[in-house]
């Protein structure tokens, strides 16, 4: 919220280039006792901007990316403290490099496979990899696709979604018709406007944001979902002061992926719109598609990106 809606112009297509294979991760875990359980990874990464335009490295670097401990912690049977501390860029505070963050702290409670209760901060659960982006060796990209997750990098004024929120959720799976689900709903305080407050610590109006995402497996090799992301931002005038109107954010997904021994697929289609008082609303939209093959320990795969970030004006779209 407090951010202007005009449509700036996307920059031209970008091709990134990034190299992972034999460095991506390194899982690590222990067990101290039956209550406590410590997992891990760790990422290094090689990237090249091979055009001229775009948020890609044109130099060609190396990068620590990160360095991730994964913590729980079961007092009870019923009761799970759940963290993630993340390290990235070779974090060094003194050195003001890097960065270092909470990315997940909850407390789960158990009531059945089908309702468990969250509170704390969480990831915002939404689409194939915001659950999971901060785990590179779970997926073969190594980056998420901006045109769905990191929309503001091709034009947008703000993501379809925030990557994390601080609230209480409910979630759980089952069988069905032959096949598991799962589901996730989420409250939380939303994106505060211009950073005037911790949206972890404090809700700079009293509406909250709500997420969701369902997903269904009817075998094992076929995965279909859908999510679901709503918020009311604040508005501010020139001094900073709240103009007690809300930027209204609403965006949808549907997602899928399939695979069997040879070959895997996957494609996420999000629509979202922004709708400030007094103008005229914004609808957008994201795509992307990624085929990989299945060669022994290799993966190679190919990826498609496309963003449209005002569907009003038709020369405004991004492409990788």
């Amino acid at each position: 919220g407090g951010r202007p809606v005009s449509a700036p112009r996307v920059r031209r297509a970008v091709l990134l280039a990034g190299l992972a294979a034999g460095l991506t991760g390194w899982p690590l875990s222990a067990q101290l006792t039956d209550k406590i359980k410590i997992n891990g990874y760790a990422s290094v990464e090689f990237e090249k901007q091979l055009e001229d335009e775009g948020k890609g490295d044109p130099n060609g670097s190396f990068d620590a990316d990160g360095v991730d401990l994964v913590l729980n912690v079961l007092p009870t049977e019923r009761l799970r403290f759940a963290t993630d501390l993340t390290w990235e860029h070779g974090a060094a505070t003194e050195e003001g490099r890097g960065n270092v963050a909470v990315e997940y702290a909850f407390l789960e409670y158990f009531l059945a496979d089908a309702f468990k209760l969250r509170a704390g901060k969480m990831f915002v659960p939404f689409g194939l990899y915001n659950e999971i982006h901060t785990a590179k060796p779970l997926f073969l990209s190594v980056k998420e696709p901006f045109s769905t997750d990191k929309v503001d990098k091709l034009g947008s004024p703000v993501r379809f979604f925030p990557r994390w929120g601080a609230g209480l959720a409910a979630l759980g799976s089952g069988r069905l018709a032959g096949g598991d689900w799962d589901y996730v709903l989420q409250v939380s305080n939303g994106e505060n406007a211009n950073g005037t407050e911790n949206p972890f610590e404090k809700d700079d109006n009293t509406q909250k944001a709500v997420a969701a995402r369902l997903r269904f497996q009817p075998d094992t090799r076929l995965s279909l979902g859908v999510s679901l992301y709503r918020d009311e931002a604040t508005l501010l005038d020139p001094e900073g002061e709240d103009t007690g109107q809300r930027l209204q954010q609403l965006s949808w997904a549907a997602h899928g992926s399939w695979e069997n021994e040879h070959v895997g697929f996957e494609a996420m289609y999000v629509w979202g719109k922004l709708d400030p008082p007094g103008s005229e609303r914004r609808e957008r939209a994201g795509f992307e598609a990624m085929l990989w093959g299945k060669l022994g320990r290799w993966r190679p795969y190919a990826r498609y990106e496309h963003h449209d970030p005002d569907k009003d004006l038709a020369d405004d779209q991004a492409s990788i």
